[in-house]
C-alpha cells in the first residue's frame, strides 16, 4: 500500500505522525517536571520511618517510587525501594519474598553505570543464605559486603556474619578468632556486643568449656537492648542458652543454676521484662516437675514483679496462667480467681494483637503483586521510550534524505505494526496474570470471621488448626499465582486443602468426596483452574440447600485427555440465580467469569484446547443439582 503511494502523500503522513509524537514527547517532558515535585528520596525516608509501625503505608509509598520512576528510571531510588521492601517482608517472616526483592534490587543497581550495588544488598542476601545453611554463598556475600561497605555498623554485621559462617561449618576456633578480631578492631554498640557474646558462648559450649560459655552467655543478656527482645539478637541469645543447657544435660542442678542466674540478670534490667518473664516461668516449670510448688510459686511471683506497661500481652497471659495453675493446686481459690481474671484480660489483648498482625501480614503479601506489575510496566515503558527515540531519529533525517525516507517509512510502519502485536500479547499476558491472581475476598474475610468465632467460643485449638490450614492455602495461592502453569499434583493438593477449609466452615451443610483416579501423569495445568467451580458449588448450590448436601470431585484420564468432574446435589443454577438477585448486595461472585476469560486466553496464547461444560443433573426437579466437566488435552 505504502510502496505505491505518492511521495507527497508519504511526506504528509509522516509529518502528521511526527507532529503527533512530538506533542506526546512534550507532554511527557511536562509530566516528568511535575513528577519531580514529589521527591522519591522523601518518599523513601517516610517509608523507612513507617516500616515497622505501619508497613502497609510504607509499601504504598514504595509503590509510588517505583511507578513514578517507570517513565524515567532512577536506579538508585528504585533499588533502595526494593531493598526496603525486602526488609519489610523479612519483618513478617517471608524470607523467600524478601530474597526475591534483594535480587531485584541487585539487578536494578546493576543497570546503572553511575551507582554500584550497595553493600547492604550483599549483607541481606548473605544472612538469608546463612539461614538456609548455604555457608559457601553466605561467606562469599559477607566478604563482598565488607569490601563494598562504607558504614561501620554494616561492616561489623558482616564481620560477625563470617564468625557465624565458621560456627555453622563447625570451625569453632576460626569462629572465636573472628569474634576476637571484631571486638579488637571495631567500636561495638550494646547490640553488637550481645550478639558477639552469644555466638562466643555457643562456640564455647560446643568445645565443652562450660565456664567460658556461661560467662559469655551472661554477658550477652547484660548487653541485650530493649528493642532486641523480638529481633535477631535475642535469637542468638536463645541459641546460646540452648547450647549451654545441652552441654550440661547430665547436670540438672547446673541447668537450674544457669537459668536462675539468667533470670536474675534479665530481671535487673527493667526494659527486658519479656525475657525475664520467660526465664522465671521456665524455672517455675522446672521446680513444678520436681513437685516443689513453693519454689515454683516464688518464680511466678518474680515474673509478676517484672511486668511493665510495655510487656507483651502474650507474656502476661503466660504468667497469670501459670499463677492460676499453682494457686489452684495449693487450694488458694480467691487468688486463683484473680489470676483467672488477669489471664482472660491479657489473653483477649493478645488475641486482638494477633488478629491485627495476621490481617496486616495478609495485606502486605497481597500488595507485593502490585510491585510485580509495576516492574512489568517499567519494562514495557522502557521499550516505548526506545521506540520513541527511533521515531525522533527518523524525524531528524527527514529534511536531508527524501530518498531514504521512503524506505525509513516502510521500516517504521513494519516495526510499529510488530510492536502493536507485541503489546497486545503483553497485555493479554498481564490480563491472564491478573485473572490468575484473583482469590475470592469473600472466602478470605469469612475465613477470618470463622477464626473470630472460634476465639469468641474460646476454641483456641480449632482456631489454631483453621489458621494453620488457611495460611498453607494462602501460601500456595500466592506462590502459584506467579506461575503460568503448575504440576497437576500441586493443583490437586491446593483444591483438597481449599475444600477441607470450606467443609470445616460449612460442615453442617454438606459432605464431600474427592476421588483421584489418575494414572501417574507428568502434566502441568493453569493454577486455580478447578477451585472456582468447587467454590460455586459450595456457595451457590449447597449453602442454600434445605438439608444436607453432597459434593463430589472426580479426576480421571485417558491416553489423550484429563477429565475433571465437579458434581453437587444443590439447588441448581436457576434457583441460585433467583436467590442471588435477592442477595446480590451481600455477595458478588467473579469466579466463573474469571475462569471463562482465563480459559479463552490460555487457549489463544498457548494453543490449548480446554473445554468446560456445565449442566443440570435433574432438569425437571426443583433442586436440579449441577455438574461441571472440564476436559483437558494431554
Amino acid at each position: 500500500m505504502y510502496i505505491y503511494a505518492s511521495m507527497k502523500q508519504i511526506i504528509i503522513i509522516l509529518t502528521l505522525i511526527f507532529l503527533t509524537f512530538g506533542t506526546e514527547v512534550f507532554a511527557q517532558k511536562k509530566m516528568s517536571k511535575s513528577q519531580r515535585s514529589a521527591q522519591p528520596a522523601e518518599l523513601l525516608a517516610e517509608a523507612r520511618r513507617l516500616k515497622d509501625r505501619e508497613p502497609n503505608k510504607a509499601i504504598a509509598l514504595l509503590e509510588q517510587v517505583i511507578f513514578q520512576k517507570s517513565k524515567r528510571p532512577d536506579y538508585q531510588n528504585q533499588g533502595a525501594a526494593y531493598v526496603l521492601l525486602g526488609d519489610i517482608y523479612l519483618s513478617i517472616d517471608q524470607p523467600k519474598l524478601a530474597f526475591k526483592r534483594y535480587l531485584d534490587a541487585e539487578k536494578i543497581y546493576g543497570r546503572s553505570k553511575k551507582f554500584l550495588v550497595p553493600a547492604i544488598v550483599y549483607e541481606r542476601q548473605a544472612q538469608l543464605f546463612l539461614q538456609n545453611k548455604n555457608t559457601s554463598k553466605a561467606e562469599s556475600y559477607f566478604k563482598l559486603c565488607i569490601e563494598k561497605s562504607k558504614d561501620q555498623q554494616l561492616t561489623i554485621a558482616c564481620q560477625e556474619g563470617l564468625a557465624s559462617v565458621a560456627f555453622a561449618k563447625g570451625e569453632n576456633e576460626e569462629s572465636l578468632q573472628q569474634l576476637d578480631y571484631v571486638e579488637n578492631n571495631y567500636s561495638l554498640d550494646s547490640t553488637s556486643v550481645a550478639r558477639v557474646e552469644a555466638l562466643r558462648s555457643q562456640n564455647y559450649s560446643q568445645q565443652k568449656r562450660p565456664a567460658k560459655a556461661k560467662e559469655s552467655y551472661y554477658n550477652s543478656i547484660k548487653n541485650l537492648p530493649e528493642d532486641e527482645q523480638k529481633g535477631n539478637t535475642i535469637k542468638e541469645v536463645e541459641k546460646a542458652k540452648e547450647e549451654l543447657l545441652v552441654s550440661n544435660s547430665n547436670a540438672p542442678a547446673e541447668q537450674l543454676a544457669i537459668r536462675e542466674t539468667a533470670a536474675v540478670i534479665s530481671s535487673q534490667n527493667k526494659e527486658l521484662s519479656d525475657l525475664a518473664i520467660s526465664e522465671n516461668l521456665e524455672l517455675s516449670d522446672a521446680y513444678l516437675s520436681n513437685n516443689d510448688i513453693e519454689r515454683a510459686a516464688d518464680f511466678v511471683r518474680k515474673s509478676k514483679d517484672v511486668i511493665r506497661d510495655k510487656t507483651a500481652p502474650g507474656a502476661k497471659a503466660k504468667v497469670f496462667k501459670k499463677s492460676l495453675e499453682i494457686n489452684r493446686t495449693k487450694g488458694a481459690i480467691d487468688q486463683a480467681l484473680e489470676d483467672l481474671d488477669q489471664y482472660i484480660s491479657a489473653k483477649e489483648e493478645d488475641i486482638l494483637e494477633l488478629e491485627k498482625t495476621l490481617q496486616e501480614k495478609i495485606e502486605i503479601v497481597k500488595r507485593q503483586q502490585n510491585i510485580d506489575l509495576a516492574l512489568k510496566d517499567l519494562d514495557i515503558e522502557e521499550k516505548d521510550d526506545a521506540l520513541l527515540a527511533s521515531q525522533l531519529q527518523g524525524q531528524k533525517m527527514l529534511s536531508g534524505f527524501l530518498g531514504i525516507l521512503l524506505l525509513g517509512a516502510l521500516i517504521f510502519f513494519y516495526f510499529l505494526n510488530k510492536n502493536v502485536k507485541a503489546k497486545r500479547r503483553a497485555n493479554q499476558m498481564l490480563l491472564l496474570k491478573s485473572l490468575r491472581t484473583q482469590m475470592n475476598p469473600h472466602f478470605i474475610f469469612n475465613a477470618l470471621n470463622s477464626v473470630n468465632n472460634f476465639i469468641a467460643k474460646n476454641d483456641e485449638k480449632a482456631a489454631n488448626k483453621f489458621l494453620s490450614d488457611f495460611s498453607k492455602l494462602m501460601r500456595k495461592v500466592l506462590d502459584y499465582s506467579q506461575k503460568d502453569f503448575i504440576h497437576l499434583e500441586e493443583e490437586v493438593e491446593l483444591n483438597q486443602l481449599y475444600l477441607k477449609l470450606e467443609h470445616f466452615r460449612f460442615r453442617d451443610k454438606f459432605d464431600y468426596t474427592f476421588e483421584n483416579n489418575l494414572d501417574e501423569l507428568d502434566v502441568e495445568i493453569p493454577p486455580m483452574l478447578i477451585q472456582p467451580f468447587i467454590e460455586n458449588s459450595v456457595w451457590h448450590g449447597l449453602r442454600y440447600k434445605e438439608g444436607h448436601g453432597q459434593l463430589s470431585v472426580l479426576l480421571s484420564n485417558t491416553k489423550t485427555h484429563l477429565f475433571v468432574s465437579v458434581k453437587d446435589n444443590g439447588i441448581g443454577r436457576k434457583k441460585s440465580l433467583a436467590l442471588k438477585t435477592k442477595n446480590q448486595k451481600k455477595y458478588k461472585s467473579t469466579g466463573l467469569a474469571n475462569i471463562s476469560k482465563r480459559v479463552a486466553l490460555i487457549n489463544e496464547l498457548y494453543g490449548k484446547g480446554y473445554e468446560i461444560k456445565v449442566s443440570d443433573n435433574h432438569p425437571n426437579d426443583e433442586e436440579t443439582g449441577t455438574t461441571v466437566e472440564i476436559k483437558i488435552p494431554l
